[in-house]
């Protein structure tokens, strides 16, 4: 084997690629997040029947508080379980809401 290519085809040498950055565009191009609504709507259902939803919303909040700067859409959903948890508290990231 060629020590340039390394197991590439024989005769090609190894083209190094160019990274590219990823812009937010690119990102909601390829892996766009749901409506919060849905999101919401999907986490309502998957809470168990005997489960608390106030506690449930509650530690969904402590979780999305956690990941820092959020997307407006995370805020929505966080304003969202608010109003379930009872708290009508905003995250102070959101203050506009």
């Amino acid at each position: 084997m060629d020590k340039h290519n390394d197991g590439l085809a024989p005769g090609r040498p190894e083209r190094r690629r160019r990274a590219r950055r990823v812009t937010v565009a690119t990102m909601r191009a390829v892996s766009p997040l749901p409506p919060p609504e849905e999101v919401f709507a999907d986490w309502l259902l998957s809470v168990p029947h005997d489960a608390d939803l106030e506690t449930a919303a509650q530690r969904k909040i402590a979780l999305i508080d956690s990941r820092g700067a959020l997307h407006p859409d995370v805020l929505r959903l966080r304003t969202l379980l608010a109003v379930v948890a009872g708290t009508g508290t905003q995250s102070t990231r959101a203050g506009n809401l």
